[in-house]
Formats: structure tokens, sequence, C-alpha cells
């Protein structure tokens, strides 16, 4: 008979989305006028642009003429979004088309990459941070069960808090593989250029290698804060980048990705580069044509133009929220290079307890702190992926929440 893998049973902490979207439920259920007002979860909230919709329309009635139809494509990327992403993102760095990796999603890639590397290496994982980044690690094996702290032995758990701005830094002890995010979700925090040349020295030192979630790196508008880990140097010897059109193009209904790994990082003089092309070509079969055309398109000099008119109101509806969370006196950072703001509780007050109050009082949707792991407690995370009216209305409804909020906080 077959027999279970047992790691997936290590984890313990919950899965926030579904208990949020019970909550929902319940709360549409109770009250089935009532409008929510929903800035958690970081999806898009603005249509993708016409150039890149019209690119994928054009793309799919190619495939109803015999001549031009496309059915399996490489399953590394077709060339011409490769070409594209080295001329626009990465020739300054000395990257090339074949260390570009089109894949259908961020989370994918970043959560098989783990494939490559054995269950030996030790791992350095941000707290909090995207959850999927531990928990992949947990289901594949490569961690003991939870301690009596609630961290898996075998990690190193890079505390991200107040004190170091809720960015991670280098621990004393070596790390094999190291999960970065910047801007970081779900604080909100970016690292500065000199912030991460230390992360490289450390894994340049230690012979590690960066794993380095970019997905947000639209938002950077500090010239002082990198929007590739390649800017740093010495880098390619050590760091892949994950980049993602979800968030810069509007691509999450539609799915496309890349991941970029140097021809300089290899394991036991193996480069990692050919072991991931390996993995792709058995297990991955592409991302859809039409989709691929989409993603060129989202390159072009409109499609660029297109996507930072979005991302600078996505911005500027999150500047709005911090500055009068602020003026009522809540503790709150991130938003200035990110789309999340992250905020903490008032008092003592749990993050579970401050979510459902906004959510059953204000009907205001966030997202727990503690969702993405223990460092999280006390904090809620606020997406700005919102339209000005849903900003508009959001405001309005922090004028109630002024004094009930800090009483709430005094009674819990």
């Amino acid at each position: 008979m077959p027999s279970l893998n047992h790691n997936f049973q290590k984890l313990k902490r919950e899965i926030i989305f579904p208990i949020i979207d019970q909550k929902l439920l319940d709360l549409r259920q109770k009250n089935p006028t009532s409008k929510i007002l929903n800035l958690g979860v970081g999806d898009i909230a603005k249509p993708i642009d016409t150039t890149i919709a019209k690119a994928i329309s054009d793309a799919t009635l190619e495939m109803t003429d015999p001549i031009s139809i496309h059915g399996y494509g490489p399953s590394t990327g077709y060339s011409f979004l490769k070409d594209a992403i080295v001329d626009t993102e990465y020739q300054k760095y000395g990257i090339t088309s074949e260390e570009i990796f089109i894949s259908h999603g961020i989370i994918s890639d970043i959560t098989h990459i783990e494939e490559l590397f054995s269950k030996e290496n030790r791992l350095a994982i941000p707290n909090p941070a995207y959850p999927v980044y531990l928990d992949s690690n947990v289901m594949a094996g490569k961690t003991a069960s939870l301690n009596k702290n609630d961290l898996f032995d075998g990690i190193t758990t890079l505390q991200c808090t107040q004190e170091n701005n809720f960015l991670p830094v280098p621990p004393k002890a070596p790390s094999d593989i190291i999960y970065l995010c910047s801007p970081h979700n779900p604080t909100g925090a970016a690292f500065s250029k000199s912030e991460l040349q230390t992360w490289v020295d450390y894994a340049r030192k230690n012979k590690a290698i960066i794993l380095y979630d970019g997905a947000y790196e639209g938002f950077i508008r500090d010239s002082n804060i990198p929007k590739s880990i390649y800017e740093i140097d010495g880098s390619k010897d050590v760091a892949i980048e994950f980049r993602s059109f979800s968030k810069t193009a509007g691509f999450t209904g539609l799915r496309c990705s890349y991941t970029v790994i140097p021809q300089n990082i290899n394991i036991d003089g193996i480069p990692v580069n050919s072991l991931w092309k390996t993995r792709q070509s058995t297990k991955f079969n592409g991302v859809a044509y039409p989709i691929q055309k989409g993603a060129l398109a989202s390159l072009s000099q409109v499609g660029q133009e297109a996507s930072k008119r979005q991302i600078d109101d996505y911005l500027l509806q999150g500047k709005r929220i911090k500055e009068a969370l602020l003026k009522k006196g809540f503790s709150v950072s991130g938003g200035d290079n990110s789309p999340y703001l992250w905020m903490k509780t008032p008092g003592s007050t749990t993050s579970w307890a401050f979510f459902d109050y906004l959510l059953e009082k204000f009907h205001i949707v966030t997202i727990p702190g503690v969702g993405f792991g223990k460092c999280g407690e006390g904090y809620i995370r606020l997406s700005s992926f919102i339209t000005k009216e849903t900003a508009d209305e959001f405001l309005e409804k922090i004028t109630a929440m002024e004094i009930s909020c800090f009483h709430f906080a005094q009674e819990s």
C-alpha cells in the first residue's frame, strides 16, 4: 500500500488565506449589502494595458492559422521574450539570454528550485516572510520538526524586527541557501545598496547561494535601492534572481515570470544553470505563446510607460493611507518603494484580534502579520493594490476608527 510524505504534517501554522476567505464569506452572509474594502491580498486592482491585451489577442489569432500556429514552445521560454528581457533589464549586468528562464510564476520557481539542493544544506529564511519559502522546504523534508520555540530546527531564522528596520541581516553562523526578498513581503522594507552588498559578501565568504525574490522591483523609486541584485559587486557568483510580470504589468491572472541563473554559479563544479535547464526540460512544458507575446508587449516603451503609471498610482494610494494612519497615531512602515504597509497593532492586540476587529466593525480586510511567521505577531499588512475610490473610502473610515481603535486596544 502507498505511504504518505509525512513532512506535510510538520506544517502546523495556519494557512491564513482560506481562513480569511471563510471570515469574508461569514461577513457577507451577515451583511449582504455592505461594501467590503479589501486592503489585504496583493492582487491587481487595475486592468492590464490595452497594448498587452492586443498582443495576447493577436497571438491567439495566430493559433487559428495553420501557417502561424504554435504548439509546445521551448521549456525555457521563447527567444523573443528572453532577448527582450536582456535588452531592457540585464544587458548592463552582463547577463545573457541563456541565463534567463521563462516560467509561469515566481511561486512556482522559488519553491521548485529547492529540488536542486540536498537536504544537508543549512537554510536561512527571513521571519516574517512569504510563507512558501519555508513551507516548501518543510514539505520536501529539509527541516526537522517544530521545536519548543515554534521554529524549525535546521533553519537559520533571520528575524525582521523594528530593531533592524524589518530587514534580515547576515547571521554569525554560516548558511548555504539564503532566501531574500526586496522590497520585502510583508514588511515593505527594501535593501539599500550597501545593505545588499553585505549579504553578497556574506554569501561569497560562506560559498552560499542567495535566492533573491524581486517580485516588487517595479515599485522602487529610490535611486539608492537596487532594482536587481546584479547591481551589487560579486553577485553573479552567488545570486539567483526571480522576477515577475504579475506586479509590474498586472499579470496575476495571466501568469508569466522569469528566473535568472548566471553561468558563474556552480556547486561541486556543476553549473546550477544547467541543472535548472534539465529540471525545466523534464518537468515543465513552457508558458503559453500568447502570454509570452503579452509579456513582450509589456517591455515595449508603451507597455513600460503604462506599467509605470499604474504603479505610480498604487504608490500614491499607499502614501495617502500611510500618512493618514501616521496622523492618527499608528506606527506604520513600508509603502515608499513597496506596495505593502506594515502596521503595528494597538497596544498588545494580537494580529488576528485586530484583523477581526477591522473586518467586523469597519468591513476592512487586511492580513494578520503572524501568518507570515512568528515575528509578524503584533502587526498587520495592508496592500496598496487598490483604486483611488477604495483608498478614499478607507480614509473616510479612519476618521471613525480613531477613538474606537485605541479604546479597543486598551480593552484587549
